[in-house]
């Protein structure tokens, strides 16, 4: 379940964390030792017949510590602001006197007052143990937490012994006194709470790590999120915002992505002497890396286009260079259109894009064109077929679509097909290009309904007018 954690386990994140823990734990300690002094000084102010010096000596312990833990209070803090960390050392001992501080306070009660020392040992200051122990999980540390436990204990113990060999009871120590393993099974409390407290330590510290964790795998989501909206708007961005005005026809261009990008795209480019360029592009896959390569392919298709006005030669160039500077397992279908209006003359070539389909209106029917050669990107010195000339009559209309719209399926495999593709075409070819795409689209999502979009879908419609 916390496996991944691991990754986090030395991140600059976890060590925020932690330091973040460590100064919690200071200040409740610096709470603690304030109040204390303020106890000694009030003894000191108003003393005891029975305290003798202790309330003195005690205010210069309790005063040290509450210098040591403001002094790693400050260290804590500008760690946390520079981004460092602590020396563990430091920690460690820290650890020591902190542990070893309750039995420090015993001793001067027991050797500088009248009180009982064996009343002392099991008071309720022996709390404060087991008090400094708990707080030690906040370390994170699990060898931190035992070493606060084993010392508390070990200096209990000493504290014992000490009192056993220095102190021997009267009369007035009876009714304190208990059987001698009384006092040897605390110190072993103070040792087993220690264990206790590495071990919810432990704990604690995978719990934090998984969050972090997960904090961190959020972060990136969302990050990750952020930069594709920034590609599919950049992406979007390529494509054109309106369609040109070209002489006796229409044409409409549509694209929707599967994901926030896409691997298909259109463009098309009015040139100087008259004449029109379309494109449509399909890369295999969707998402960032073949929105990648269409971004790569507009490029290289603006870039033939303006360089040479033969459609052959373009196709044959971008195909060598998009072979030499795209990964071998993507491969692009690419269509290629070169309208002379004053002619109604189109020239096309398709590298393993289809169906091509033309609507021909003397017939009312749908044609099928084949490509002329394979993808692009799969072979750097193929040599493609010539382009086919078509004379578009009034009323026939070319529709490019990119697979996305005839194999979307239905849960039970059954895609929407060419057929159906067909059919819609027939039925709203009466229409302008941009009413036909919207057509299409309409008929596709009426019949796959909720099914999730599996790939780019993209639609060029060119028509001439009817008169």
């Amino acid at each position: 379940m916390f496996g991944p954690a691991t990754i986090v386990a030395d991140s600059a994140s976890l060590n925020e964390a932690r330091l973040r823990s460590e100064r919690f734990r200071i200040l409740v300690l610096l709470g603690l030792f304030i109040a204390l002094s303020i106890l000694a000084a009030i003894r000191l102010v108003i003393p005891n017949p029975w305290q003798g010096d202790a309330p003195q000596l005690a205010l210069i312990v309790l005063l040290i510590m509450v210098a040591l833990e403001a002094g790693m209070l400050r260290q804590v803090r500008c760690a946390i602001a520079r981004g460092k960390t602590v020396p563990r050392g430091l920690w460690f001992a820290m650890t020591i006197i902190e542990s070893a501080l309750p039995a420090a306070i015993l001793l001067i009660i027991i050797d500088f007052t009248a009180l009982s020392p064996y009343l002392m040992l099991l008071s309720p200051f022996t709390f404060v143990f087991f008090l400094v122990t708990i707080l030690s999980t906040l370390h994170l540390d699990p060898q931190l937490s035992r070493a606060s436990g084993v010392i508390g204990g070990l200096s209990y113990a000493g504290l014992l012994i000490h009192v056993l060999v220095e102190h021997h009871h009267d009369a007035a120590d009876l009714e304190f006194i208990h059987p001698q393993p009384m006092y040897w099974f605390a110190a072993f409390l103070i040792i087993v709470g220690g264990f206790l407290a590495a071990f919810v330590a432990k704990q604690l510290r995978i719990h934090v790590e998984a969050a972090l964790h997960e904090q961190e795998m959020r972060q990136a989501k969302e990050q990750m999120e952020h930069d594709l909206e920034i590609a599919r708007t950049i992406q979007q961005g390529l494509l054109p915002e309106h369609p040109p005005e070209i002489e006796g026809f229409s044409i409409a261009g549509w694209s929707r992505p599967a994901d926030q990008t896409g691997g298909d795209y259109y463009d098309w480019i009015s040139l100087e002497n008259g004449q029109f360029v379309f494109s449509l592009a399909d890369v295999t896959g969707h998402g960032i890396g073949p929105a990648i390569v269409t971004a790569v392919c507009r490029a290289y298709a603006r870039a033939s286009v303006g360089a040479d006005h033969e459609l052959h030669a373009v196709i044959t160039r971008i195909n060598t260079m998009l072979y030499e500077d795209t990964p071998s397992d993507r491969f692009i279908t690419f269509v290629l259109g070169w309208l002379t209006p004053e002619e109604h003359m189109l020239n096309m070539l398709s590298a393993g894009h289809g169906p091509i389909l033309m609507y021909e209106s003397g017939t009312r029917s749908v044609r099928h064109i084949r490509a002329q050669g394979i993808p692009l990107g799969m072979l750097p010195d193929y040599e493609f077929e010539q382009p086919l000339r078509i004379a578009m009559e009034p009323g026939d209309t070319l529709i490019l679509v990119s697979d996305g719209f005839f194999e979307w399926a239905i849960e039970g495999g059954e895609q929407y097909g060419v057929d159906r593709l067909e059919a819609a075409i027939l039925d709203s070819a009466h229409r302008t290009p941009a009413e036909i795409i919207e057509h299409l689209e309409s008929s596709v999502s009426e019949f796959v309904g909720s099914t999730p979009q599996p790939d780019d879908m993209t639609a060029v419609i060119l028509q001439r007018h009817r008169s």
